[in-house]
């Protein structure tokens, strides 16, 4: 955050009408809204400011810019370049200000800057007045076209080029692309955070998924997202919503990771759907893999197919024409058993022999 201030007590005298001024003194400069530093940095941060913005500083009459008057220009700062002692502007005036200068009718300048609130130094210039009295009382810190939110407490600039990149988009993506870019990335960070605050077995239930979740069910899920992003499991919210914006803005190989990291959540939904059918006896071990299938390509489809199919498999009591009389046979799938969820005391307890 920046505050603005007008410079006081250290206007600049003018003589003639000359086309290089200086428009702030380097070292400490003491106003009546507070001191501030002008140093190499401000100069760095004062110049790239005026670069980025593509814009001829204006040069006022008593600093009406800040005022909601007319504000007619009396010249325009064409570039800017540290002196020995000073920034220094090179100035293009108009008929009207020259005429002012040559009658010494303006003898001084007074340039209003925005000041860095946590070391106290100049990073901006707003505009520059040309004014008799450079110790200006009861300023207002008012500006209509420059946003001060645009200058952050570490003195960095972001131009629209640089955010596009940081959204993973062109740099020649316009304005409205960008801002629906970081609206969606507010609203995928939201949504994280009301994952993050349900309850476990808060939420839309699953067929077959009577009874509430366990203890930690959600958090289980969180785990495999974070082990997947490769942050820690106390990671937060913010973190999360970082390295997916950072593999999205990413280099082909980190694209390449992305897609990965999709593939291995799809097919982990897919498991979690397919088991979740086997535990309510909707499909049968012999239908996994078709089952998988179907749910990567069409997660909504095979749940509504589920949600209509019949029981085929009666709960409560399993169909094992083939198990063994004893645990341990080699001719019982082991696999099969263990993706439909039955246990071997499972097993023990609910098979018969048929007669």
């Amino acid at each position: 955050m920046a505050k603005l201030i007008a410079c006081a007590g250290q206007g600049v005298e003018l003589s003639g009408v000359p086309t290089e001024i200086k428009i702030l003194p380097l070292g400490r400069v003491h106003s009546q809204k507070g001191d501030f530093t002008v140093d190499d940095e401000s100069f760095e941060l004062i110049r790239k400011q005026f670069k980025d913005r593509k814009l001829d500083l204006v040069i006022d009459y008593e600093h009406q810019t800040l005022s909601d008057v007319q504000a007619p220009a009396g010249g325009w700062i064409k570039d800017l370049y540290k002196g020995e002692d000073a920034i220094i502007a090179k100035v293009e005036w108009t008929a009207r200000a020259a005429e002012y200068l040559k009658n010494k009718e303006y003898r001084y300048l007074s340039p209003v800057v925005l000041v860095r609130k946590r070391d106290q130094k100049a990073a901006a210039i707003h505009s520059v007045a040309l004014t008799n009295t450079p110790a200006i009382d009861g300023m207002f810190a008012l500006v209509n076209s420059l946003d001060i939110e645009d200058i952050s407490e570490g003195g960095n600039i972001m131009d629209l080029k640089e955010l596009a990149k940081a959204l993973g988009l062109p740099e020649t993506a316009t304005e409205e692309e960008i801002r629906k870019a970081v609206e969606d990335a507010a609203k995928a960070a939201e949504k994280l955070k009301e994952m993050d605050g349900k309850k476990p077995g808060e939420g839309e239930g699953k067929p077959g998924d009577g009874e509430p979740k366990p203890e930690g069910a959600d958090m289980v899920a969180n785990s495999t997202i974070l082990s997947m992003l490769g942050l820690k499991a106390d990671a937060k919210t913010e973190d999360v919503a970082a390295s997916i914006m950072a593999l999205r803005a990413g280099t082909p190989d980190t694209q390449a990771e992305l897609l990965a990291l999709k593939q291995r959540m799809q097919e982990r939904d897919a498991d979690e759907a397919v088991g979740m059918a086997l535990k309510a006896g909707k499909i049968t071990a012999a239908q996994s893999e078709w089952a998988k299938s179907y749910a990567l390509k069409d997660m909504e489809g095979f749940k509504g197919f589920v949600d209509k199919a019949p029981v085929v498999v009666p709960q409560g009591r399993l169909d094992l024409k083939d198990a063994p009389a004893a645990p341990g046979s080699d001719e019982v799938d082991v696999a099969i058993l263990k993706n439909m969820g039955v246990s071997m005391e499972d097993v023990k307890k609910y098979s018969k022999k048929e007669d």
